[in-house]
């Protein structure tokens, strides 16, 4: 068996910058890929994607009557995918897991091996749905502790440009504040200015700053806080001369 917590993302370039300044999650996924080795009608109606039902065959008098004992499972050209909810249970010594698929469904089926001396095996890969937000959950009887929590991170500010005419806006990338903290930007001048701006769940922000039409220029030192935390996010260099093209 093997479960895939998958995401892809989109990076997020600025100006002048070598490197993302971060990524945006475009998809997530929580696949289970798994072969099934019990023959069985919960195994068989998932994997086909069809129902059993009773097999019937012509009578004497041109009319059909059941074949006792036996059943029939039509292979649609179009299987039925049945929703369903779905719990994988591991343990690591005496440390047990459970990750709970609240809504699935079967995003591909495999191969069918049959061997002599082992049972069947049917090869499926099911796929999360969103529930409500979110994919499923973990369960785990693991003693977790503050103290085995990793560090916080340490509050830091960062100019995605150092440079700006009159007019422009800039931005403030913040790391590693409070979560959903209001964040005040200090920038020794009235005539640049911050829009509002709050932490995310991460503790992560980008702020705009926007530099009125008659700032002077000159260097103006940009700070963040969020009242008890406080990070340099370097100079802003205002430079009134006409950009040249």
């Amino acid at each position: 068996m093997t479960i895939t917590p998958e995401i892809s993302s989109d990076p997020v370039k600025v100006w002048q910058a070598a490197v993302p300044v971060l990524y945006n999650v475009k998809e997530a996924s929580f696949k289970v890929k798994a072969s099934f080795v019990e023959t069985n009608l919960s195994t068989t109606e998932l994997f086909y994607g069809a129902k059993w039902e009773k097999a019937t065959e012509k009578d004497g008098n041109g009319g059909w009557k059941e074949v006792p004992g036996t059943w029939r499972l039509n292979l649609s050209s179009t299987p039925q995918l049945e929703e369903i909810s779905l719990v994988v249970d591991w343990a690591q010594a005496d440390v047990q897991y459970r990750a709970v698929i609240e809504r699935a469904m079967v995003a591909d089926r495999g191969a069918i091996q049959l061997q002599r001396q082992e049972s069947g095996k049917y090869e499926l890969t099911i796929e999360a749905l969103d529930s409500s937000g979110r994919l499923g959950y973990v369960l785990t009887t693991d003693n977790l502790k503050e103290s085995s929590a990793p560090p916080s991170k340490v509050a830091a500010a960062e100019l995605e440009t150092e440079t700006a005419a009159p007019g422009d806006t800039v931005y403030v990338s913040l790391t590693g504040f409070k979560p959903g903290t209001p964040i005040t930007l200090t920038t020794g001048t009235e005539k640049i200015t911050a829009t509002a701006g709050q932490t995310d769940p991460r503790g992560d922000a980008r702020i705009a700053l926007s530099v009125t039409s008659d700032c002077p220029a000159g260097r103006y030192e940009i700070k963040a806080g969020d009242g008890t935390t406080e990070a340099a996010a370097g100079a802003l260099v205002v430079d009134v001369k006409p950009k040249t093209v």
